[in-house]
């Protein structure tokens, strides 16, 4: 017997009607499905998109203790229209690849005779990351072993 007034008429079973009864929960769950696959293979290739070339610091866990004395100390800031290191009472400018090779191997040089080879860099908060990375680029080649960019103190008023 039927139940209610009979004012609706039955809906269609639609696409429902060709697939078997027993497969009806999987179908209902392939978008789903699609969509957590999908997912999954984004977080696969996500890392290998990410791939570039650079110079890698690796920061240790705990940094130097204050008034730790560093052997090799940098200046790196902005001069118009260039950026320039002074080391050594010795100016070199990194966008000259001339420059930035003697800077190398002065800083080889100078590594060889200390017994640290750790590398202070002192820079200006105006010097572009690109040239921070050619700074420690042109440290690793020479022969150094780790490079400290220094931080200023806001407690310190020296």
């Amino acid at each position: 017997m039927k139940q209610g007034w009979g004012w609706t008429p039955e809906l269609p079973e639609g696409i429902w009607r060709h697939v078997p009864s027993w497969l009806r929960p999987f179908y209902a769950s392939v978008p789903w499905i699609s969509a957590g696959l999908l997912l999954l293979m984004l977080h696969m290739i996500g890392g290998t998109m990410t791939l570039a070339e650079g110079v890698v610091f690796d920061l240790p866990s705990v940094g130097l203790t204050e008034g730790e004395a560093t052997p090799l100390v940098a200046l790196v800031m902005p001069l118009q229209d260039e950026t320039c290191v002074f080391f050594d009472d010795a100016r070199y400018s990194l966008g000259d690849a001339a420059s930035a090779s003697s800077l190398g191997e002065h800083l080889a040089e100078r590594a060889a005779k200390v017994e640290g080879r750790t590398l202070l860099v002192l820079c200006d908060r105006r010097v572009p990351c690109e040239d921070v990375t050619k700074m420690a680029a042109v440290a690793r080649t020479s022969g150094l072993e780790r490079v400290l960019i220094a931080n200023k103190s806001e407690a310190s008023a020296e």
